[in-house]
This record gives C-alpha cells, sequence and structure tokens, in this order.
C-alpha cells in the first residue's frame, strides 16, 4: 500500500465493487468525476467488477482509503507511453462526505510520487471539464498546469463544455513535494 498523509492507496479488491457501483450510479459524483452523467452508469455490477478486477484492459486502477480504512475513492492511470515516459491519470473521490477536505490532493500527491519514482514517469496528465472548478483547483494543488482547451468537446447535462487539458512533469513535481 502507498501511504499518504491523509490516505493509503491500494489495489481494487472484490468487496470494493458494491460501493463502486453506488458511485458509479450517484448523478453528483459521476457529474463531477467525468461530466457524462448518465452515461457511465450503464454498466452493471457484473461489468464494474469486470472493468476493475479483470486485469485485460489498459488501465490500472487502485482504491483510496481514509485513515480509518473505509474506502473513499478510486485512482489509476492509462494510456501508457514507454518512450515517452508519461501516462493519463484519473482520481475520483465517490464519498462526498470526503469532498473539499484535502483527501483528493493527497491521494494524487501519494500516487503521482509511486508513478515518477516505480513508473519511472517524466510526465503524467489528466483531463476535466471547463465547469470542474473544485478539481482544477485540486490538480494545481498538486502541481498540475493548464495545457490546453478542447473546445466543446464534452456534453454535459444538455451542453457543450471545453475540456481542460492538465499537465505535471517530473521536476515540477519535485520542486513542490521535495525529493522523490
Amino acid at each position: 500500500m502507498l501511504k499518504g498523509q491523509k490516505t493509503w492507496i491500494r489495489p481494487i479488491e472484490e468487496d470494493d465493487i458494491d460501493l463502486l457501483y453506488q458511485w458509479y450510479n450517484d448523478q453528483e459524483v459521476n457529474l463531477w468525476s467525468s461530466g457524462a452523467w448518465p452515461l457511465n452508469t450503464l454498466l452493471s455490477k457484473d461489468q464494474i467488477a469486470v472493468k476493475f478486477l479483470d486485469g485485460s484492459s489498459d488501465a490500472y486502477r487502485y482504491a483510496i482509503l481514509a485513515e480509518n480504512d473505509q474506502l473513499i475513492g478510486t485512482t489509476g492511470f492509462k494510456e501508457v507511453n514507454i518512450p515517452g515516459r508519461s501516462a493519463t491519470l484519473y482520481v475520483v473521490i465517490g464519498d462526498k462526505t470526503y469532498w473539499g477536505k484535502g483527501y483528493g490532493p493527497d491521494a494524487l500527491i501519494t500516487f503521482a510520487r509511486f508513478l515518477f519514482t516505480q513508473w519511472n514517469f517524466h510526465r503524467i496528465s489528466l483531463d476535466t471539464w471547463d465547469e470542474n472548478i473544485r478539481a482544477i483547483k485540486a490538480y494545481e494543488k498538486v502541481g498540475f498546469k493548464i495545457e490546453g482547451r478542447q473546445r466543446e468537446a464534452r456534453f454535459v447535462l444538455g451542453n457543450y463544455h471545453d475540456a481542460i487539458l492538465m499537465g505535471l512533469l517530473r521536476e515540477e513535481f519535485i520542486t513542490l513535494h521535495g525529493k522523490l
């Protein structure tokens, strides 16, 4: 397990699937995590179990735990570019009682440190949609910088929104958070 100041990160386990299913079917969680309500909620528990546990996709998925060992979210990475030493990161705090309390940035710092040291990545990136200001501020707190915008690339609640593309380089992370 990876230990942050407020969070622990471990592999997803079969016992986590019921809670993940609840989060995938929570409109507010889905809206802020991806802007894709209700599209992401069309998965059954079995499909979620396959997505998170079977290991056949190109995504690496992990559980985020609070200090009390309660599952509060997920993080992971995908789109690994070996020559470029980069990947795309994602994070979701699914337990809304932990929103706005620093758990997301702590998990991201912990996970980014892991990716920069163990995977030897040079850069990690992520994206969100333009009205997800809380996420953008959390990502900036970790050190991510806005690198671009895809105009009207997201369709959220009947309206088009820009996708905000963000990136973090290894050296920027070290400058902000100390040696790896």
